[in-house]
């Protein structure tokens, strides 16, 4: 066991990542301080509400393969989670297709040159792969090229990851397209074509587990509970410096409205993003050296939300855009998820802008980007004429973390020192360890550390090796 009984752990975050570490440790015995530096908990999980409409910043689900997971997530929630149908399509050649694509009906929307095309390099790819045995992907391009071919590349991944990032293909990861691309074979679609009632792949799913008041409900319980048992959380709070003690433990300084609070803890938690944990680490450490050495990157993002008085746009639960000249990747329609998103009569839509500070789009004023965002949906069928009643725009940094080539010996470097400088400081969740997971994965990733530390389990298991999202 690692974690004393009855010792202070402070949690730096009180996004999911954090909350639900915290949540668990107060449960096993241990004294919880959570330190957020927004008003609220949630981070990027939060729901906000304007008027008579309630939004979540980016599409939020609950889904797991693992039935601890799900059982995790319903004895927090109870009554007030819903299970929604999974339905999403993308806008391709001017229409609008089931996603996930499903071949080989998905080859309908092409041309019959362009599909001719498409199966030619597909069957061309899969040639090459058995002759060379594993070759070893590096970038996003080489993982897509090698499995799916040239042409399906060029018309549906590489425009819409490069939309996503920002960034050219070949500088991403391939552990990009590992961890997210779940599309079946063409061998194995038509398999399933020819006999319809084998199993889909299982990170194709038809449902999904959504709170009914917006998935800002998640970290809003996670919080209560923790003050319910005695634990804090502090809100408007954020940290200064943290300074390793000479007996052990931690000194972490918080920068609050009225001053600066110095709080005492045995171990300290961070689920905040690494440049701002280095940031805070005595310069004298080596930490401030690591972070010019390993600097890691995020994407920002732009959130349209969009109050319609129109009773629905359409049946999905994601839309996706991944035309260059339209300005907006993806949508989701809150009132699909849960009927107390909008009110009676009326909908919205959650647009989603892939940028950063700095870009041109992320530049643009609130009202121009609205505008733009609305025209195109027009121009293109997806939102009738004069439907916006009013619009909210939110800028999102550090949204994603960017799996640009190299990354994750950064990664690696960066653990190294940290677990070799300072034992009693941890990492959890998406933002905090630089690994790309959704909710599931995170609370998966909170309580794996959970039970490393309080002996459950004798060696942290990294979830995020094996994690796939859905």
């Amino acid at each position: 066991m690692i974690s004393k009984p009855n010792e202070h752990v402070i949690i730096l975050g009180g996004g999911v990542a954090g909350l639900a570490t915290g949540l668990e440790l107060i449960r096993r015995g241990r004294r919880v301080t959570v330190i957020e530096k927004g008003e609220r908990v949630g981070g990027l999980a939060r729901t906000l509400v304007y008027g008579d409409f309630r939004f979540d910043i980016g599409g939020h689900r609950f889904h797991s393969h693992k039935p601890e997971i799900i059982a995790w997530i319903k004895e927090l929630m109870g009554a007030d989670l819903l299970r929604v149908p999974r339905i999403s399509h993308i806008y391709l050649q001017n229409k609008f297709v089931d996603y996930p694509l499903r071949f080989p009906n998905a080859l309908s929307i092409f041309s019959p040159p362009q599909a001719a095309r498409i199966l030619a390099s597909y069957g061309a790819a899969a040639l090459r792969r058995r002759l060379n045995g594993r070759k070893k992907d590096v970038s996003f391009e080489d993982w897509v090229v090698h499995r799916f071919g040239r042409a399906m590349f060029d018309v549906f991944f590489g425009p819409y990851t490069e939309k996503v990032w920002g960034i050219s293909c070949q500088e991403l990861s391939a552990d990009w397209a590992a961890q997210r691309i779940s599309l079946p074979s063409l061998t194995e679609a038509v398999k399933r074509a020819i006999a319809p009632g084998a199993e889909p792949p299982s990170t194709i799913i038809s449902h999904f587990w959504y709170p009914r008041a917006g998935f800002g409900m998640i970290p809003d319980r996670m919080s209560e509970e923790i003050e319910r048992l005695g634990g804090r959380v502090l809100t408007s709070a954020s940290v200064a410096a943290l300074e390793p003690r000479s007996d052990g433990g931690w000194r972490v300084h918080v920068q609050e409205r009225d001053g600066v609070q110095r709080l005492t803890g045995d171990r300290v938690i961070s689920s905040i993003p690494l440049h701002y944990l280095l940031a805070a680490l005595p310069p004298e450490s080596g930490a401030a050296d690591i972070a010019r050495r390993f600097s890691l990157s995020y994407r920002d993002m732009v959130l349209l939300f969009l109050a319609l008085k129109i009773p629905r746009v359409s049946e999905d639960s994601w839309t996706y855009f991944p035309q260059t000249e339209l300005l907006c990747g993806r949508t989701h329609e809150p009132r699909n998820w849960s009927a107390e998103m909008a009110p009676e009569g009326r909908t919205s839509l959650a647009a989603e802008v892939f940028t950063s500070r700095g870009e041109a789009t992320w530049e643009m004023s609130d009202e121009q980007l609205v505008a733009r965002a609305v025209r195109e949906f027009e121009e293109i069928g997806f939102l009738p004429p004069h439907s916006l009643m009013d619009a909210w725009v939110l800028r999102v940094p550090y949204a994603y973390p960017v799996y640009y080539i190299g990354y994750a010996e950064k990664v690696r470097r960066v653990r190294e020192f940290l677990d070799a400088a300072f034992p009693d400081l941890h990492l959890v969740g998406r933002t905090g360890s630089f690994r790309y997971m959704n909710s599931d994965g995170v609370i998966e990733d909170a309580l794996a550390l959970t039970d490393y530390l309080t002996g459950t389990r004798h060696e942290y298991v990294d979830v995020s090796k094996d994690y796939k999202v859905d």
